[in-house]
């Protein structure tokens, strides 16, 4: 007789329409237990079936004391049968067979052996007896699931299993079973920290009744399934955690560095901040910024020094100049996860970086040389670092960490670094709970010291070089820029920046106005809980963000990129805490798209209709698939599957939601380089060559310089070509310099015996024809630009 770990065995059957194999399960349950001398019984749990199953039960009960039938009074699934079937065992061990007897009872002798200490003993069913079709099925599904969750486990869904009924209530008592909870047994046992073991187990292919599952039926609950046992492992295995964390930061990386050198560097802003860096780089001056050769005061330096930085790591070019950027989104991301996993956990942490690394605005400007993205990054940083310092342990070290922070978010974008995350930081404070002991004031004093020591020595010496700067930096680029559009020609209304977050959102504006209103009840309500707390925290501080914005008078759309991260957040909470409500908007969205994308779609084949009749042989068919083309079929595609298959599907709507803003832009990011050549000078630069003499006559392009790798005369009035506004507030005193002449040295510079390249425009080339001592001969034109040589 085999030594037995336990006294008794109920063997829990869930059958659905299976009476041809009932008494075949009787019959071969008692050949494998009774000569073992231990006390069964057989709990046959009906699942509401509709043939001869009940009366065939109750005939076998009838004449076999160890069969206890259990009915259902309609069809619940098989993990409520087994839930139910446990309920009533009277065994020490609980053992499952499934009815359709594939998995021979012969093998619960084996199992029950190999049980020993442990908590569960798992058959792997070997030579599997199965159609093709479910086979591969399910060794996909098995690969999936072991690789994620439980790779020492080769067969989660094998139905033969024995396990201690001590540890399945231990298992209850911390998870529930969930529908489709059978498939995973081995799994929750192991997340619950239980001991598992496995043995080979035979398969035999099914003699009497029907399947009652699919292949295709199967696909979208065990995707369910999945999910929330990776919810649960998440909140168990830190290891898993962590590989989340890095797994989900790579995929949403991804769109921000595919082809990120691709474009050329778009005029005003990437091609004159990439060139005042290279400047940097070449004159090995840190302090003093030069754009063309003259100072470019405008913004501060901590920019600039990340893109030379960049082009000392890996070279001058667009990716280099990109690359601050890029990197910068990347770490807003991580932050948005940070102040969301502190707020909410870490699973709603990983939906706010994943909704905040799919907000379109976070992709346009994580991929531009623009102070922007880096400026919200370190404003983030500073505001996270007041967050854990209130509710975390290390206040005395945090507190002063963000007046760090803030310094260098001063040297990047001027005082709006400071004034954003203490306006943000005083509007939201109130919602947190008050901390267990005040840090009191000697953390805040040393933070206003340390930001002190980060802007201070920079303003200091920039001052002793440039002595108009500090007049410039806090009338006309700080009080000006606030109270005065015209100062900046930056006007906008007071909404402009609501507006703005429709396209800086994408569909995620839908998602936080449908699941607004739960959001707002969660508010009121007043409880104490954390979803509450975190909804008054981030709406009080993407309000101010926004209110300060809007009442200043100099509106542009990144200027709300710090919002982001606030506003991801609460999305996120929307989102698991309504997320019938977030997939409807995410279905509203694609009823609006639907007929954007008809509408690209017509007007594509609208523009091709002049070939469209000829042969379909010809190959001139292939011209069809052009940009607007590949974004109205994406869009449509992506519509129709929002519109017809995410009703009541939650997971799979807001899975449209996060990839519709990257799969979109990934699809055009080839066809937008045209585009981008057009705002870009890197063909002219290419015409004219590394050496040419290049004047631009009351014009000026801001990459040519970066692309000729060196400055280039700017003939002008006021040097606002440039689009410096330092420059053009001190041209008296730059005027004359080799960067920039007044018109009157047209002529002189013209006279020079070498050939001469001369920018102009077709507003001006009358006058540069007027101006000019020698012929000109034009060699390019653009949309903005005319390019003569001078000759004879």
């Amino acid at each position: 007789m085999i030594g037995l770990p336990g006294g008794s065995v109920t063997v829990v059957v869930p059958a659905y329409n299976e009476a041809p194999n009932l008494p075949s399960l009787v019959e071969e349950v008692r050949a494998a237990l009774d000569p073992l001398g231990i006390d069964w019984e057989l709990v046959v749990v009906d699942d509401g079936s509709d043939d001869n199953t009940p009366a065939m039960l109750a005939s076998l009960a009838a004449s076999d004391p160890c069969v206890r039938p259990l009915r259902l009074a309609r069809r619940s699934g098989q993990t409520a049968a087994l839930a139910a079937g446990f309920e009533i065992a009277r065994g020490e061990l609980i053992a499952t067979l499934d009815a359709d007897l594939q998995c021979p009872p012969a093998d619960l002798p084996r199992l029950i052996e190999a049980l020993g200490d442990a908590d569960m003993a798992c058959g792997v069913r070997a030579g599997r007896r199965d159609p093709a079709a479910r086979r591969v099925a399910s060794m996909l599904a098995n690969m999936v699931r072991r690789f994620v969750l439980a790779p020492e486990i080769r067969d989660l869904a094998c139905p033969l299993r024995v396990f201690r009924a001590s540890a399945i209530a231990r298992l209850r008592e911390s998870t529930s079973l969930f529908d489709g909870a059978h498939r995973w047994l081995p799994v929750l046992f192991v997340l619950a920290g239980l001991r598992v073991v496995q043995r080979p187990v035979a398969h035999r292919p099914r003699t009497a009744g029907v399947s009652k599952y699919t292949t295709r039926g199967r696909l979208i609950p065990i995707a369910r399934e999945t999910g929330r046992v990776f919810g649960l492992a998440l909140g168990r295995w830190r290891a898993l955690r962590v590989s989340a964390v890095v797994l989900v930061l790579l995929a949403v990386s991804a769109p921000l560095f595919y082809r990120l050198g691709h474009w050329p560097l778009m005029e005003p802003d990437e091609g004159r901040n990439a060139e005042v860096a290279r400047e940097m780089l070449a004159r090995g001056s840190w302090v003093v910024p030069h754009f063309n050769g003259l100072p470019y005061l405008d913004k501060p330096v901590v920019f600039f020094w990340m893109v030379a930085s960049a082009f000392r790591a890996v070279g001058v070019s667009e990716i280099g100049a990109r690359l601050p950027a890029a990197v910068s989104a990347v770490l807003l991301i991580l932050l948005t996860f940070a102040i969301a996993r502190r707020l909410l956990g870490t699973r709603r942490g990983l939906v706010a970086a994943v909704i905040a690394a799919t907000a379109p605005m976070v992709l346009v400007f994580g991929r531009i040389t623009i102070f922007d993205m880096p400026f919200t990054m370190i404003v983030t940083f500073a505001f996270w670092c007041l967050l854990e310092g209130r509710l975390g342990r290390h206040p005395g070290i945090l507190i002063p960490l963000a007046g760090l922070a803030m310094g260098l978010a001063t040297l990047t974008k001027g005082p709006v670094g400071v004034v954003v995350p203490v306006l943000a930081w005083l509007a939201a404070r109130g919602a947190l709970p008050s901390p267990e002991r005040s840090p009191g004031m000697r953390p805040v004093l040393v933070a206003m010291l340390l930001f002190a020591g980060v802007v201070a020595p920079w303003t200091i010496l920039v001052a002793s070089e440039e002595p108009e700067f500090l007049r410039y930096a806090l009338l006309d680029e700080t009080l000006l820029r606030f109270a005065s559009p015209e100062r900046f020609n930056r006007p906008g209304p007071v909404y402009y920046h609501l507006l703005g977050l429709l396209w800086g959102l994408g569909v995620w504006s839908f998602v936080l106005v449908g699941t607004g209103p739960d959001l707002v009840r969660r508010w009121r309500a007043g409880r104490p809980d954390a979803d509450a707390m975190a909804i008054r925290f981030t709406a009080r501080a993407a309000g101010a963000i926004l209110l300060f914005f809007s009442v200043c008078a100099s509106k542009r759309p990144g200027y709300i990129l710090p919002a982001i991260v606030p506003l991801s957040i609460l999305i996120s909470i929307g989102v698991t805490a309504a997320p019938r409500r977030a997939a409807g908007a995410i279905r509203a969205f694609a009823w609006v798209a639907l007929p954007l994308a008809l509408a690209g779609l017509a007007a594509a084949l609208i523009n091709t209709w002049e070939w469209f009749p000829a042969s379909w042989l010809d190959g001139r068919l292939t011209r069809m698939i052009r940009p607007l083309v590949m974004a109205a079929v994406g869009l449509l595609a992506w519509a129709l599957v929002g519109v017809f298959f995410a009703r009541n599907r939650p997971g799979l709507a807001l899975v449209l939601g996060a990839v519709l803003a990257p799969s979109a832009y990934l699809m055009q990011i080839g066809s937008l380089a045209a585009y981008a050549e057009s705002r870009s000078a890197r063909s002219i630069a290419r015409l004219v060559g590394a050496e040419s003499d290049v004047v631009a006559f009351l014009t000026f392009r801001t990459s040519l310089p970066f692309y000729l790798r060196r400055p280039i005369t700017l003939v002008s009035q006021t040097g606002e070509q440039l689009t410096s506004n330092y420059v053009q507030s001190q041209h008296e005193r730059l005027m004359g310099r080799p960067e920039l002449l007044p018109l009157t040295e047209l002529p002189n510079r013209l006279r020079r015996p070498s050939s001469v390249y001369v920018l102009t425009t077709r507003w001006t080339v009358r006058q540069l024809f007027r101006l000019s001592p020698r012929p000109l001969r034009r060699v390019y034109e653009d949309r903005r630009t005319l390019l003569f040589v001078t000759s004879g």
